[in-house]
């Protein structure tokens, strides 16, 4: 898995940040639904301890976190 992701993206209309939140939205729930519902996956029990842990740190996050920002 790789652990992060390069994109060259301009908005037209409305703003470039409401992109980026939707995006992020859109893949951590497929990315997740995929991890979980992939019984071969060996690191599925501690991804989901990494990113309830991030979700804890987030007071927005409701129960995992998958985008992690090192700010």
């Amino acid at each position: 898995m790789t652990n992060h992701l390069h994109l060259v993206v301009q908005q037209k209309d409305g703003k470039l940040s409401d992109w980026v939140r939707d995006f992020k939205k859109f893949t951590s729930k497929k990315l997740l639904k995929m991890i979980m519902d992939n019984p071969p996956e060996s690191r599925k029990e501690w991804l989901k301890m990494i990113f309830a842990y991030h979700a804890k740190l987030n007071k927005r996050a409701v129960n995992m976190q998958f985008w992690t920002h090192e700010m």
